[in-house]
This record gives C-alpha cells, sequence and structure tokens, in this order.
C-alpha cells in the first residue's frame, strides 16, 4: 500500500526562496530610489578616463520602474515556489543561466555571480527539489 502524503520542501528550495527573497527587497528598493532620484540633482558617474557624466532623470526613472517590476516579479516567484510550481523551477534555472552567461562580460567580479548562480542552479535541479517542483502538475 502506497502513501499519498504531501512533500516535504528541500533545504535547498527554501534556500533559493531566501535568496530570491533578498534580491526582491533589493530591486523594489532600488527601483524606488533610481524613480525618485531624478527629484534632487541627477547623480552623476565618473568614466575610466576621469570624464564626469550626468544621468538623465528621464533613464533614471525607466530603469527604476523595470527594476520595481522585477523586485515584484521575484516575489511572485517566491510565491510559485513556495508552493512546488514546475514554472518557478524553470523560470530560475531559466535566471540562473542568463546571470551566468551575462557575468562572463563582467569577469573578474562576474566570479560572484557565476558562483551563486551555478549553486542555485544546482540545489533547483537536485532530484528532491525536482520532485517538489512536480508535486502539483
Amino acid at each position: 500500500m502506497s502513501s499519498t502524503g504531501t512533500i516535504r520542501r528541500p533545504f535547498g528550495v527554501t534556500l533559493v526562496m531566501i535568496v530570491i527573497a533578498i534580491a526582491a527587497v533589493f530591486n523594489v528598493v532600488l527601483g524606488v530610489l533610481m524613480i525618485l532620484a531624478p527629484i534632487g540633482e541627477n547623480p552623476s558617474i565618473v568614466d575610466p578616463f576621469g570624464t564626469e557624466h550626468q544621468i538623465g532623470g528621464g533613464w533614471l526613472i525607466f530603469n527604476g520602474i523595470i527594476t520595481l517590476i522585477l523586485g515584484l516579479l521575484y516575489f511572485w516567484l517566491i510565491k510559485m515556489t513556495a508552493i512546488g510550481s514546475a514554472t518557478a523551477q524553470v523560470i530560475i534555472q531559466m535566471l540562473s543561466v542568463i546571470n551566468i552567461v551575462f557575468a562572463i562580460f563582467n569577469l573578474p567580479l562576474g566570479w560572484y555571480t557565476i558562483l551563486l548562480s551555478v549553486i542555485i542552479l544546482l540545489l533547483v535541479s537536485s532530484a528532491r527539489a525536482t520532485m517538489w517542483f512536480r508535486q502539483t502538475n
């Protein structure tokens, strides 16, 4: 006789949810700050040649809105991960691979992103995690 109990969420999936929550909060806060930045004096950056460039208000608002939307989507992804949605697993895997590809262009600092993305990819693709994500189908 087989047992039809519910599957316990693996620790790796919970850990990934915590990382996504940190990213969500960071994106929401950063998005709000970018939207509010043009209220005062526009920030500036200094390029490698020492020239100072002002960042336009429209550019800041546009990037702020996109970053805020991304943060809100991360909160949705946390909810979907918590219920064990297969869609959440695919999205997390896809975002991890995209992060790895773009981190290659940011080497040597990109090694941190590559390492974190590979760990997330391994945690979400494990056998227990896959069982967790396939339970709602």
